[in-house]
């Protein structure tokens, strides 16, 4: 979390990107969850990324600090396998991919589910309220209330 903050220390402060980046970066470090599968970056959009859900990055090398992609060339989301759409900012990459998940009934990457959870039910509120909220998602969504 410490190489997060002091990355975004070095960017623009009116930058709305850069915030929304650092903030949703932070979230899989925060509870824990391993992310690196899903959130990816490669050096030259010849690269092909292969994965079931993940968002790839396409940066310079020296872009990359704390590995987060403040600011992307562009972003692949990538759904079983295929280059489905492409962004220019990482945050809006990560709604599309949330939307497409959530519209195409796909199940959250298991590394990452309580994150995906988080922006669900806490963020956008598309819950039906029966769902019991893990214990530390209950803990995060209370000290962001």
């Amino acid at each position: 979390m410490n190489q997060l903050l002091l990355a975004y220390e070095k960017q623009d402060k009116n930058d709305i990107h850069a915030r929304r980046t650092a903030a949703l970066a932070g979230l899989p470090i925060y509870l824990k969850e391993d992310s690196s599968g899903i959130f990816t970056t490669c050096k030259n959009e010849m690269e092909f990324y292969e994965g079931a859900v993940a968002l790839v990055a396409d940066v310079d090398e020296e872009e990359v600090p704390a590995g987060v992609p403040f600011s992307p060339h562009q972003v692949f989301i990538v759904l079983e396998d295929q280059v489905v759409m492409t962004h220019h900012s990482w945050t809006d990459a990560l709604v599309c991919l949330f939307g497409l998940i959530y519209a195409l009934h796909l199940s959250y990457p298991v590394k990452c589910s309580s994150f995906f959870e988080l922006i669900q039910i806490v963020l956008l509120k598309l819950d039906d309220e029966r769902k019991q909220l893990k214990p530390k998602l209950l803990s995060l969504k209370n000290e962001l209330v």
